[in-house]
């Protein structure tokens, strides 16, 4: 059995706002900040969050994510009016699937993924 992703957390700098922004692109909702000021996101499989950045770290790709919403264009539209950018969209790629890298309105990067058929 190999590893799989069990939990995730996007570091952002301000938690309020990125609630703000991935709701709508990723039809998310979050649970009350807790005492660590992150919010969990309710419904998630894996399980994860949104959480602030470390002390004196900026947003980074150090760690990518990749999420699946229902419908990526909808969700490529809704990056861009929440104030963030597509930085590419390979859509053609009939064997992993379609991959769209963005940046949220507080730089932090991730990708939105629909595998093809057949890929997990």
């Amino acid at each position: 059995m190999s590893a799989q992703i069990s939990y995730w957390i996007l570091y952002v700098a301000d938690t309020a706002r990125a609630v703000d922004f991935f709701g709508p692109v990723m039809g998310w909702t979050f649970s009350e900040p807790g005492s660590a000021g992150g919010n969990h996101v309710l419904e998630s499989d894996p399980w994860g969050s949104i959480a602030p950045l470390p002390p004196g770290q900026e947003p980074s790709r150090a760690v990518a994510a990749a999420f699946a919403p229902d419908d990526v264009d909808a969700a490529l539209a809704q990056v861009r009016k929440c104030g963030g950018t597509v930085v590419s969209d390979q859509s053609g790629d009939d064997f992993y699937g379609r991959w769209a890298e963005c940046i949220d309105d507080q730089s932090t990067h991730f990708a939105l993924f629909a595998p093809a058929a057949g890929v997990k």
